[in-house]
C-alpha cells in the first residue's frame, strides 16, 4: 500500500513539474516579440519587415499574408525600431502601398505576438 501511494505521489510530481516546466514557453520571451499583421486595408498578399533580430543583427524577411485578416509572422523575433512594407502583390514583389515604422517590444508577457496594423 505505501509502495502505491509512493508511486502515485511521484507520478503526479512529474506531471505538476511538465506542466509548471511548459507554461512559460508559450511566452515570446525577454528578447523580442514576433509580429501580427492585421491587414486593415483588405489588399495586403505580402509584407516585408526589417529590424533588428533577437541576436541583435539587421535582417528583412518577406511574409506572405491573407488579405483582410489578421497573419501571425512566425518564426522571426524583432526588437526596437522596426520598419514594415506592406506589397499587395505575393512575395513582396508588387510594389509597396503602406510602411511604417513601429516600436517593437523587447519584453512582453501578455502575447506570444505583439500587432501592427496595415491600412490603405
Amino acid at each position: 500500500m505505501r509502495r502505491k501511494i509512493a508511486t502515485a505521489a511521484v507520478t503526479m510530481a512529474v506531471a505538476g513539474a511538465g506542466l509548471v516546466a511548459g507554461t512559460g514557453s508559450a511566452w515570446a520571451g525577454t528578447n523580442g516579440q514576433q509580429l501580427q499583421l492585421d491587414d486593415a486595408s483588405g489588399i495586403a498578399r505580402s509584407v516585408m519587415v526589417s529590424g533588428e533580430n533577437q541576436n541583435g543583427q539587421w535582417t528583412d524577411h518577406c511574409f506572405n499574408v491573407t488579405p483582410g485578416s489578421s497573419t501571425p509572422l512566425s518564426g522571426w523575433w524583432w526588437k526596437g525600431n522596426t520598419y514594415i512594407s506592406v506589397s499587395s502583390g505575393s512575395n513582396c514583389n508588387a510594389g509597396y502601398f503602406y510602411s511604417r515604422s513601429v516600436w517593437v517590444n523587447q519584453n512582453q508577457s501578455w502575447s506570444d505576438y505583439q500587432v501592427v496594423s496595415a491600412h490603405r
